[in-house]
């Protein structure tokens, strides 16, 4: 019925509860962003697989073949970073198109919004995840049906970008 050590047993149990209580927050406010960081983890060991491993002969000194690998390897983290962002960008046009949908903007304020946001990611503008992006715009608005954007509006949210 009793234990020889007391403190012992309360430790553990303390320590057992906390750790119950701390995945179950964990998991209720933090689900979007450790599946993320996990999703951003196999992407990166993905990308990672897919580029090209070229050798490189040593050479007596920095040349054409050390530039271009260093170019490589540039543009390699570039684009990962770019992915990243990207990323980022995605889900905070999903949240805020759902949130204009809630409220039921009109089509002027969600190209304005839009606008806004993409102002933060002018690097974009010109690349292939322009396209990407655009398609998501097009996806979200018609998953809630509410504000439809023509190729006129779609260019419009870029130009000011």
């Amino acid at each position: 019925m009793f234990t020889s050590n007391p403190w012992a047993v309360y430790a553990r149990i303390l320590a057992g509860g906390l750790l119950i209580y701390y995945i179950f927050v964990g998991w209720k406010y933090f689900r979007a962003d450790i599946k993320h960081l996990l999703g951003s983890r196999a992407k990166k060991r993905q990308s990672n697989s897919n580029a090209p491993i070229r050798k490189v002969k040593e050479t007596s000194g920095p040349g054409p073949q050390h530039e271009e690998v260093l170019e490589e390897a540039q543009q390699v983290w570039q684009d990962e970073e770019m992915s990243f962002k990207v990323d980022k960008l995605l889900e905070h046009l999903t949240e805020e198109i759902q949130e204009a949908h809630q409220k039921n903007y009109d089509k002027q304020d969600l190209i304005q919004m839009l606008q806004i946001i993409l102002k933060e990611y002018s690097v974009l503008k010109g690349t292939a995840f322009q396209s990407e992006v655009t398609n998501l715009i097009d996806t979200e608005c018609a998953k809630y049906g509410s504000i439809h954007l023509s190729k006129g509006d779609k260019r419009e949210v870029w130009n000011v970008v």
